[in-house]
């Protein structure tokens, strides 16, 4: 961010941080490159300036709330800087929010208004169709950054729900900024001439950055096509984009090395990729090696959340650390602790905390959702981690993902990577499901490498006996084409419960 000497040290608006302050060295780079044409960073620049007019125009004002449940698309990254240079409040909903949970969502960020195309999306709240051209200036007059203070309100991340139902993270303007510093600084270090590509959508801490913010932040290009990711997709973006670094989760890295291998996809394609990045979701080692191995890209694993704003923990490139998330990435402070939030010794495993100026402010309307997850002044994630020897660290699940079969626990991050392991497993997802009686049993839900399901639930059963314990053998196995994800390309937990609980009550994939 270029430093304007007659600003005050206070304000902070990340619209004008990421537009009007580089517009003076990058004002005809491409900021955002589309299926059939770019933008410049001035053309952008212009864009947002016109629509924040209309939303001043429509009543929008200095701390309000509004609601952005767009698709995404270059429209979509005009939306939320127009709203940020207004000083709104954008509560981000994600697409792959089920339509019947949208109300209940954007109800509870009290939104004055709700910018999206479809206005049944939250019958009672006031909608509005943003007009963003494919040219020109917009129809709005410009009204200009406001004048926001860092630790003011930008934008609502709504969280995974994982451990409940999802709560809205609010994060100030300068948590963006603090990111730029940190991780974008320290472990991407994009170039004004790289092109992101991310499979995670705009709406998410992760795709946010990937799509927005880095690139904006480093004067380097962003490719938004709004399609649902794919192999191709992905491919196709790389030939017309040119795309140099990747964001991915771990489902999509493993999809895209199957259809290399089988050769629906061409591997020369992604050469002109520099970095690869893997985040959202554990990485398993099976595909770091079929990545590698197939379409000759190495993986930068992190871990993040969207309470953090992006990520505190990741690897760097050219010196990846196998099987661990990489060191902390300075500018945050992390502690290993118990249940009781004592220190553990290194080696032990512990939940992290983390410390750090991108921590969100609070859930909205929940303090006491805040005070457990803030407690102390440090951010508990539930991600249960590890220390090495070497310094960096070992993700081994989420606080909440472990249950208990036979009495003793299972670690369904664990089992997933030893059964990863099979040739003929492309990917692997592992849950606790009650049987008819209520006990808890160890059920695996896999998409085959070759598509066949035949005999395979027991040849993965005689594997899983020699290489587990007896309680994390899964008790039945689910064989799916593919593992059901969400738009961003991360297994949906709610329909994989489901595939696991349908193949342990019909008893034609129960082998133990």
């Amino acid at each position: 961010m270029i430093a304007d000497p007659l600003r005050p040290a206070w304000r902070v608006n990340i619209a004008e941080a990421l537009l009007d302050d580089r517009l003076p060295a990058g004002r005809t780079r491409p900021a955002i490159r589309f299926p059939g044409g770019e933008w410049s960073l001035e053309e952008l620049a212009q864009r947002v300036g016109g629509l924040a007019g209309e939303l001043c125009d429509e009543g929008v004002s200095d701390g309000d709330r509004v609601a952005l449940a767009l698709p995404d698309a270059p429209s979509w990254v005009v939306a939320f800087l127009a709203l940020l240079r207004v000083g709104a409040i954008a509560a981000l909903v994600p697409g792959s929010l089920p339509r019947d949970r949208f109300p209940d969502a954007v109800e509870r960020a009290w939104p004055v208004l709700m910018i999206s195309n479809d206005p049944g999306l939250s019958p009672r709240t006031p909608s509005f169709r943003p007009r963003v051209p494919s040219v020109g200036h917009g129809h709005g007059r410009d009204p200009g950054p406001a004048p926001t203070r860092g630790t003011d309100p930008a934008y609502l991340l709504l969280t995974s729900g994982s451990t409940g139902r999802p709560k809205w993270a609010i994060h100030r303007h300068r948590d963006i900024p603090s990111c730029l510093a940190t991780y974008g600084r320290h472990v991407l270090r994009l170039q004004p001439d790289d092109v992101t590509y991310s499979s995670a959508s705009l709406a998410s801490s992760y795709g946010l950055g990937n799509s927005l913010y880095f690139p904006l932040g480093a004067g380097a290009c962003a490719w938004i096509d709004g399609e649902r990711p794919s192999p191709s997709q992905a491919a196709a973006a790389c030939v017309e984009g040119g795309i140099t670094v990747m964001f991915g989760v771990p489902t999509f890295w493993a999809r895209l090395a199957r259809h290399v291998a089988d050769g629906r996809v061409a591997r020369q394609t992604f050469a002109g990729v520099r970095l690869a990045v893997s985040a959202g979701e554990p990485l398993p080692e099976a595909v770091v090696d079929a990545v590698r191995r197939h379409v000759g890209l190495e993986l930068v694993d992190g871990l993040g959340s969207s309470e953090a704003t992006n990520l505190y923990l990741s690897n760097r490139p050219g010196g990846v650390i196998r099987g661990s998330v990489g060191h902390v990435v300075p500018g945050f402070d992390v502690r290993v602790c118990d249940a009781e939030d004592n220190p553990v010794t290194p080696g032990r495993v512990g939940q992290l905390l983390v410390r750090g100026d991108s921590v969100m402010a609070g859930y909205l309307g929940e303090p006491v959702a805040t005070a457990r997850t803030l407690s102390g002044g440090w951010l508990h994630t539930g991600d249960l981690v590890q220390r090495r020897d070497d310094g960096a660290y070992r993700f081994v699940g989420r606080v909440g993902d472990r249950f208990k079969s036979g009495g003793l626990w299972v670690d369904p991050h664990r089992v997933a990577g030893l059964l990863a392991r099979h040739p003929a497993v492309a990917e692997v997802a592992v849950v606790g499901v009650p049987d008819q009686t209520g006990v808890v049993r160890v059920v695996a839900v896999v998409a085959a490498v070759d598509g066949r399901d035949s005999g395979l639930d027991l040849d993965l059963a005689k594997f899983a006996v020699s290489r587990l314990a007896r309680h994390e053998v899964p008790r039945a196995f689910a064989i799916v084409p593919e593992l059901p994800t969400a738009p961003s390309g991360k297994v949906r937990r709610d329909e994989t419960a489901r595939l696991a609980a349908e193949a342990l009550t019909g008893g034609s994939n129960v082998v133990a």
